[in-house]
This record gives structure tokens, sequence and C-alpha cells, in this order.
């Protein structure tokens, strides 16, 4: 009877040891199948190429932060210098297409975009064909993903007011090539609220600098709407609440 009663003792932990098995395989399993989308999902990051329009916005009134702290992306650069222009060969101080390029080359994957280039342009460049250049050049750098464009407003000089009118109609009508791009018209702001400008009839006032973060944070909603439209009609996968991360602005003092 000790023997039979050893044998069924024996059988029942073998058995009671494979159930758990069993259990503890399934549970690892589920946990490596349902990690697995969170792990390998790419961040939403939103890039904000300017010039030292964009660098007084940031420094002034902390527009990559507040980006952030808005959570409409996951990863916010702003990458801004004084004097850049478009395109052109010259370095990423200087050139907004070759700026873009080398956040690529670094890894940066931007799921949509601001640009608030021009400013400079204006006072060098005086022909159309040399605005389609341009804009065509960071606009296929940039490639397939929304982008929003902020219109030129530069009154300093009869010459430059004039320029920059010229090249917003040809902004214009470049962008209404790209199905995911579009214009925003910072000049009716300014026009509508004069005190955002200096005295210098180029760069921002303090005040400036607020009302330009405050269309920055507007804009982002747009964009990140727009990328999450393009998202869903190419795709289907489950929504992980982000976390959002401030990535060191490239912004340089005066």
């Amino acid at each position: 009877m000790k023997r039979v009663r050893v044998r069924r003792q024996r059988s029942t932990r073998a058995r009671i040891v494979a159930v758990l098995v069993v259990a503890l395989g399934i549970h690892a399993l589920a946990a490596t199948t349902t990690a697995a989308p969170v792990a390998n999902a790419p961040k939403t990051t939103l890039v904000v190429l300017g010039d030292s329009l964009t660098w007084g916005t940031n420094y002034f009134a902390n527009s990559q932060s507040r980006l952030a702290a808005a959570g409409q992306f996951e990863s916010v650069l702003v990458d801004s210098r004084w004097g850049r222009r478009i395109s052109g060969p010259t370095s990423t101080r200087y050139s907004g297409t070759v700026a873009y390029k080398a956040l690529i080359a670094t890894g940066v994957r931007p799921t949509a975009v601001m640009v608030a280039l021009g400013s400079n342009d204006v006072a060098i460049l005086t022909k159309r064909k040399e605005y389609v250049t341009v804009i065509q050049d960071l606009m296929n750098a940039i490639g397939n993903i929304p982008v929003v464009w902020l219109t030129v407003h530069r009154v300093d000089s009869a010459t430059t007011t004039r320029q920059s009118q010229r090249f917003n109609a040809v902004l214009a009508q470049e962008l209404a090539k790209y199905p995911l791009a579009s214009v925003y018209d910072w000049v009716n702001v300014v026009k509508t609220t004069p005190s955002v400008l200096d005295p210098d009839k180029i760069h921002l006032t303090s005040l400036g600098s607020e009302v330009r973060t405050r269309v920055y944070l507007e804009l982002a909603v747009s964009l990140a709407q727009r990328a999450s439209d393009v998202t869903s009609t190419t795709t289907s996968t489950t929504t992980v609440p982000p976390t959002t991360t401030l990535v060191p602005s490239t912004t340089v003092a005066p």
C-alpha cells in the first residue's frame, strides 16, 4: 500500500509541475508578443528648421520645450541658425537643406517638419526660378511627410519687401505640388499685430516670439493629425501613449 501511495504522490506532483511549466510558457509567450510592437515602434519626431527668427523664438519663448510639453510628438528638435538660407552648397549653419540632410545622417527620422526659412534668401536671390530651385531642393530632401512652411515677412527695404512678396507667391505655387505640404500665412499675423515685428523690420519682439511659439503649437496639432492620417491609411497598429522626449536644441548664440 505504501508503494502505491508513493507512486500516486509522484504522479500527482509530476502533473502539477507539467501544468505549471505550460502555464509559465504561455505567460512568457504572451508577454513577448505584446511587448515586441512597443519596443519596435518608431518615435514620432517633429523638426522645426529655421533661421534667426526661429532662434529668437526658441530663446525668448522656449518654443522647443513647450512643443515637447504639448505631447503632440514624442521627440521635438528645433534646428535654427543665424544667417541660414534655404539651400546651397554651404555648411549646416548656412543651408537648411544641408542641415536637414545632416540630421538624417545622424539617425533622426522626422514624422513632420516646420520650415521657417526664406528671410535671408530674399535679400540675395531675386529671380523666380531661383526661389523654385531652393524650395524644391529642401522639399525633395524632406520627402513624403507632412510639412508646413511659414511665409516670409521682411520690410526693411523696398527690395526685400518686393522679394518677400515674390517668394511667398512662388512658395504657395510650389507647395501646392506636394500633397502633404501646406503654407502658413505668417505675413497676415504680422499685418494684424504689427507689434510682433522688431524695429529692424526683420526680426521679432518678445511679443512676436510668444505669438510665433503659439503658432508653432497650433501647427504641431495639425501636423500630428496629418501624420496620423497618413499612417492610418498605410498600416494598422496598436496605439501606444507617447512619452515626450526633449531633444537638445541645435540653436547657436548670435
